[in-house]
């Protein structure tokens, strides 16, 4: 998908029709599946179980306390699957386009740097877990739980050191609110009808988990 603005209303989309209900999750993966290519930021399938450990002790518990906890970890993974999507499909800079053209040269430029920033301190996490990995790989040494403090503690301060870094960077560039950006998109017409599918997908989400509840006059989840 190449229009980031569709892009981003379809990840919201999906998103709330895979927590809403679980035919919307299913619904959700299959649009995930057909129209999105079945890509993913995900390397492998353990990165896809560690992710999931979380999620799972969670639904284990829901099912302990008499709750439907299948279904809880069948629309996280429905979420998660979609967002894994939207990070593969990203470009450098979306996140200011998309600003820019929502909310202006003020507001939308200040929120979509924030964005950028925050994307690209994740890919820096990415590839320092990467480095870690591979040297810990090349010394025969298993990561071990009295290793993980140790190993995310350094990640951390580097993270922060980086973001002062920037911060200062941005000051002496004069920078202290918005700023000139031109924004350009390309929307090929795949992308309207893919953006299409996700919203009957949402408003069948909404049907299929009773998201009105008319008779009642109430609104609920």
């Amino acid at each position: 998908m190449q229009d980031p603005r569709i892009r981003l209303v379809t990840t919201i989309l999906l998103s709330a029709a895979a927590w809403i209900s679980l035919p919307g999750a299913v619904l959700s993966v299959l649009w995930w599946l057909i129209c999105g290519k079945a890509r993913t930021s995900i390397r492998s399938i353990r990165s896809f179980f560690i992710i999931l450990i979380v999620p799972g002790l969670m639904g284990l518990a829901a099912v302990w306390s008499g709750e439907d906890g299948l279904s809880y970890v069948v629309r996280i993974m429905a979420v998660l699957i979609i967002a894994s999507w939207m990070y593969a499909e990203r470009y450098p800079g979306e996140l200011l386009d998309v600003g820019v053209w929502f909310l202006g040269t003020k507001t939308g430029f200040d929120l979509g740097l924030i964005g950028e920033l925050s994307m690209s301190s994740l890919d820096t996490l990415a590839r320092e877990t990467d480095r870690i990995s591979v040297a810990l790989r090349q010394k025969g040494t298993p990561l071990s739980l009295r290793m993980i403090p140790a190993v995310f503690s350094g990640i951390l301060i580097r993270q922060l050191n980086l973001a002062h870094e920037r911060a200062i960077l941005l000051t002496l560039r004069g920078y202290t609110r918005g700023g000139m950006h031109c924004p350009s998109f390309s929307s090929p017409g795949i992308d309207r009808i893919n953006g299409a599918f996700s919203c009957t997908i949402f408003l069948l989400s909404l049907i299929a988990g009773d998201f009105f509840n008319i008779a009642g006059s109430t609104f609920i989840v």
